[in-house]
């Protein structure tokens, strides 16, 4: 008895559990939240970190550029559809209910907001949290953050960087010289 108090989902398991439980997947890990973090990760990787530097970065791993499709869907079209389907969401939301008979109480509602936004809020509460840390006039300052630390150099070991079109280190792990051939063909494909 007292291991199951200890454990983190002991509220789950008692008789309210299913009432706790279906607050916590109705609020904290609603599509809400996963659209809102989707909309700030492609906004910082295409417009601060730059939709060229992550496509040269795309390009080295697989050893080609991506179709250019991909480059206004990281730049506009997946932005758009996040913050339309968010804003769709807060338009067309109902509170809680559970069978659609028990409604959830003013302070259940409440708590399961701030589990939502316990997630939500980190990203621009850390964005405020930078800015107000650096220096200057206020458009520097948000300069300063939203610029890539180290742009355009890589990260990998010197031996693994391009050469043309060969790797100067061989990627065999049997220690052979040369690359591996490849014994089928990927083929890239768009929905």
């Amino acid at each position: 008895l007292v291991c199951c108090f200890q454990h983190p989902a002991c509220p789950h398991c008692f008789t309210g559990g299913m009432y706790v439980f279906q607050l916590f997947d109705y609020y904290a890990a609603s599509g809400v939240c996963l659209l809102w973090v989707a909309f700030f990760e492609c906004i910082a990787v295409a417009w601060v970190y730059g939709v060229d530097n992550f496509y040269d970065g795309v390009e080295d791993m697989i050893g080609y550029r991506p179709n250019a499709w991909m480059k206004w869907s990281w730049t506009i079209i997946t932005p758009v559809l996040c913050m339309g389907c968010f804003v769709f969401s807060l338009v067309k939301y109902k509170p809680l209910t559970y069978n659609k008979v028990y409604e959830y109480p003013d302070w259940a509602i409440g708590l399961g907001w701030c589990l939502a936004l316990s997630s939500m809020i980190c990203i621009p509460m850390v964005m405020v949290i930078k800015i107000l840390q650096s220096e200057g006039p206020l458009i520097e300052r948000i300069k300063a953050v939203a610029a890539p630390a180290k742009s355009g150099v890589s990260s990998r070991p010197k031996e693994y960087n391009l050469k043309g079109s060969e790797l100067t280190q061989p990627l065999d792990p049997n220690g052979n010289n040369g690359l591996i051939k490849p014994t089928h063909t990927i083929v890239e494909t768009m929905m």
